[in-house]
């Protein structure tokens, strides 16, 4: 699972100097997965939207 969420990642990721355990990586790959593809939705619903001739909701 971690491969799959990393292989997404366009940067590696940096391992801390302190030795990260892996669950603090995997959450924070998940985090910024997760804010990436939900500004994606929005943009994509935007488009839509305006594709559509409504109002823009922003």
């Amino acid at each position: 699972m971690l491969a799959l969420i990393a292989s997404r990642v366009p940067s590696p990721v940096q391992e801390s100097a302190v030795g990260d355990p892996g669950f603090l990586t995997l959450a924070i790959v998940l985090v910024r997965a997760i804010r990436r593809e939900s500004a994606a939705a929005l943009n994509r619903h935007c488009d839509f939207i305006a594709r559509a001739g409504g109002p823009l909701p922003l």
